[in-house]
């Protein structure tokens, strides 16, 4: 299933598949959404990889994913850097998966890409492209994490947008350097 990245980003929960694939330029959306699942997921196992490991010892992940234990956490997988060499690994990862969940995150798939394909044609998969922030979307979060500051105007979000420079990892380090100068202060 396709899911729009603004729907996934305000209620991650809406990912009912068990295993997900996250793609595109936007890194500071990709690491918010990791961030969201691990706070939903507090009493679970975080298992990261990315694809070089699981290409040198795809038993690795085979492993993991078939070690369930009774008195264990539940796990989630973290499955970084993944491209159309990883596409085999994953058709495998899923018909064995039932359980656990796995989450992929790749940079940009061309239209053609096998592995974007398989997620796109399948029906048991999800996958997020995850685009470009634009100034729209800047200001809204701007607005969105210094509501209730006091003396926050249109220029200071016009300032922060243009020190941002449409990159939301600067954008959440410039947001949570205002929070903790400006605490409680006036902007």
């Amino acid at each position: 299933m396709i899911y729009k990245s603004y729907i996934v980003e305000q209620n991650i929960e809406s990912l009912r598949e068990n295993c997900v694939l996250f793609y595109g330029e936007n890194l500071g959306l990709k690491n918010e959404i990791k961030n969201k699942i691990r706070s939903i997921n507090i009493d679970s196992e975080i298992i990261i990889f990315n694809q070089e490991e699981i290409l040198k010892n795809n038993e690795i992940i085979m492993r993991e994913i078939n070690n369930i234990s009774l008195f264990d956490k539940k796990k989630i997988f973290f499955i970084d850097l993944v491209n159309d060499k990883f596409t085999d690994i994953a058709k495998k990862i899923f018909e064995i998966n039932k359980d656990e969940k796995i989450f992929l995150f790749a940079e940009i798939l061309e239209k053609r890409s096998k592995l974007r394909s398989f997620f796109e044609n399948s029906k048991e998969v999800g996958i997020i492209p995850c685009y470009a922030d634009n100034e729209i979307t800047i200001k809204k979060i701007i607005n969105e994490r210094l509501k209730g500051f006091d003396g926050l105007t249109r220029e200071n979000v016009n300032v922060i947008s243009e020190n941002s420079n449409l990159d939301r990892i600067k954008l959440n380090n410039e947001i949570d350097k205002i929070i903790t100068y400006f605490q409680d202060k006036k902007i």
